[in-house]
């Protein structure tokens, strides 16, 4: 709990550091946005969550360092408006590709491996808002869950074809 403690105290001075003096270096901020991923995953309402996000996503979207593709295939049911954390899990499955490919350059221009890193982390995060408020279950997620569980995701998301034009890329 302690190192838990000190990895959120460094993301909060890092994000204000940075909105208060500019962007840091290229490398910290890649590193920052893997944690804040990772963070976000494990605990989605994390005190300044919200700030958290919004820092992730000016950053995939204003930077040269990652692309990422969002794949309306894999989407559309999560979307729903009865969904009411469908943005914060469009966050998370968008900061999960990023995260992916900035910490696995090799494989960062394999669509598919992107798409299912993104998918993983959105589930996780979902996972863990259910943990915290019950009433937040949704099938169609509970059904991604459960072919995740199946060993059944990647096929899903190859079948969804994201590089034959069912894509949004975010830039």
């Amino acid at each position: 709990m302690k190192k838990f403690t000190i990895i959120l105290t460094l993301i909060f001075i890092a994000v204000g550091a940075q909105t208060g003096f500019g962007q840091t270096n290229q490398t910290s901020n890649k590193e920052l946005l893997i944690k804040a991923t990772q963070l976000l995953e494990a605990q989605p309402f994390v005190e300044k969550a919200k700030d958290f996000r919004g820092w992730a996503m000016r950053y995939i979207i204003e930077t040269d360092d990652v692309s990422v593709t969002i794949c309306t295939g894999t989407l559309t049911s999560i979307m729903d408006k009865k969904n009411k954390y469908s943005d914060e899990l469009l966050a998370q499955y968008t900061m999960g590709m990023a995260a992916f490919k900035l910490s696995s350059p090799d494989k960062a221009k394999d669509q598919n491996a992107a798409q299912l890193a993104g998918m993983e982390s959105m589930l996780k995060a979902y996972e863990n808002i259910i943990k915290e408020k019950p009433k937040a279950k949704f099938q169609a997620i509970d059904d991604l869950v459960a072919k995740r569980d199946k060993g059944e995701l990647k096929k899903f998301v190859e079948d969804a074809k994201c590089g034959e034009g069912k894509t949004e890329p975010i830039k």
